[in-house]
C-alpha cells in the first residue's frame, strides 16, 4: 500500500469511525505530513517497506527542532497508525520494541571522524557528478547547514574571499556559516568548471544544480547518502547525521556550546544541549585514564606512590 494511501485511509478511519474531534484530526494530519515527507525524501513509496530504523531516524530528526512533548506526541501518533494498519490490512507494525526513548535525552546520529573520511573519500573526484556530491555532503558535514539550507543556497549568499555563507535558517534568521580552505576551493571548482557546463536554464541563482540543470533537492541528497551508505556498510545515517557530526566532533574539540548553538542556527540552547553527551563521555574518558595512571606506579606493598 502506498505511504499516502495509508495515511489517508488511517485519517478518514479517526474522521469518520473513531469520530475523534476536529482539533485532534488536523494533530494528526500534521504529524502524519512530517512523516510522508520523510519517507518521501528516504525513497519509500510503500508503507509495508517501514523498518523500525526508519522510524528512529525520523523520530531523532523531529527532536533537533521540536520538543520532548511533541516528539511523544508524533510517537503515540505513529503507534496508532502502524497498529490500525496492522488491525486492518494485516501490514506489519514497525513501532514494535520501538527503542527511542522520547522522555530522555537524545542521542543524535553521528558519525565517528573515521567514518566520515570514508564517506568523504569513497568519492572520485576526477569524475564531475562524484565531485558534486562530495561537494554537497562535505559542506553539510563542515558547516552543519540543515539540507533545506544546502538545497536553496544561492550565489549571492556565498563570499569565497572571507569564507562565508549568509544562510537564512528556520523562522528567516540569518546566521553567518564559516567554511574552511577545502570547502572553499571545491565551492570554487564546482562552481567554474563545473556548475558553468550543467547550466542549462536561465541561471535563477540556485547554487547546486546538477548535470541535467535541475536544482538540487533534499530526496536526492537523502538518496545519496542512503547509498554510499549501503555501499560503505556504515551504520542508520542521513543528511541530519553530518550536522550532528559537526556539532559533535566541534564540542569534542572543546567547542563552547554556545558557539556551537550559533553555528547551528539553534534558537533555543537547550536544543544545543543533547550534545552534551560528549563532554560527559569524555570527562569519564579522563577519569579513566587517570585512575590507570594510577595503578601503573604502585610501591612495594601495592599502594600509589606518595610524594
Amino acid at each position: 500500500m502506498k505511504v499516502k494511501e495509508a495515511i489517508e485511509n488511517y485519517l478518514y478511519h479517526i474522521t469518520a469511525i473513531e469520530t475523534k474531534s476536529d482539533r485532534t484530526v488536523s494533530s494528526y494530519g500534521n504529524d502524519l505530513a512530517r512523516y510522508q515527507a520523510f519517507l518521501n525524501e528516504k525513497g519509500i513509496e510503500n508503507i509495508e517497506d517501514v523498518t523500525n530504523g526508519d522510524l528512529q531516524i525520523f523520530l531523532g530528526e523531529q527532536l533537533d527542532t521540536l520538543s520532548k512533548r511533541s516528539v511523544a506526541h508524533t510517537l503515540t501518533v505513529l503507534r496508532n497508525l502502524h497498529s490500525y494498519l496492522f488491525v486492518t490490512f494485516d501490514i506489519k507494525n514497525p513501532t514494535d520494541n520501538l527503542t527511542v526513548k522520547v522522555n530522555a535525552d537524545h542521542l543524535p546520529s553521528f558519525l565517528n571522524e573515521e567514518g566520515i573520511s570514508r564517506l568523504l573519500e569513497s568519492f572520485d573526484d576526477e569524475d564531475a557528478k562524484q565531485y558534486y556530491q562530495r561537494t554537497i555532503l562535505e559542506l553539510i558535514y563542515k558547516t552543519g547547514m540543515r539540507v533545506s539550507e544546502v538545497c536553496n543556497l544561492t550565489v549571492k549568499q556565498i563570499n569565497t574571499v572571507h569564507k562565508q555563507l549568509r544562510i537564512t535558517g528556520k523562522g528567516n534568521k540569518e546566521r553567518i556559516v564559516l567554511m574552511d580552505n577545502d570547502v572553499t576551493e571545491r565551492m570554487i571548482h564546482y562552481y567554474r568548471n563545473i556548475r558553468s557546463i550543467w547550466l542549462k536554464k536561465k541561471d535563477e541563482g540556485i547554487f547546486f544544480i546538477n548535470q541535467n540543470g535541475n536544482v538540487l533537492n533534499r530526496e536526492y541528497v537523502f538518496a545519496l547518502i542512503k547509498r554510499k551508505q549501503n555501499e560503505l556498510g556504515l551504520r542508520s545515517i542521513s543528511p541530519h547525521s553530518l550536522r550532528h557530526s559537526f556539532a559533535t566532533h566541534l564540542l569534542e574539540e572543546d567547542t563552547d556550546l554556545r558557539t556551537v548553538q550559533v553555528l547551528l542556527g539553534h534558537s533555543d540552547i537547550s536544543t544545543t544541549q543533547i550534545y552534551t553527551h560528549v563532554q560527559t563521555s569524555k570527562l569519564h574518558e579522563a577519569a579513566s585514564r587517570l585512575h590507570r595512571a594510577g595503578l601503573k606506579n604502585p610501591d612495594n606493598n601495592g599502594k600509589e606512590k606518595q610524594e
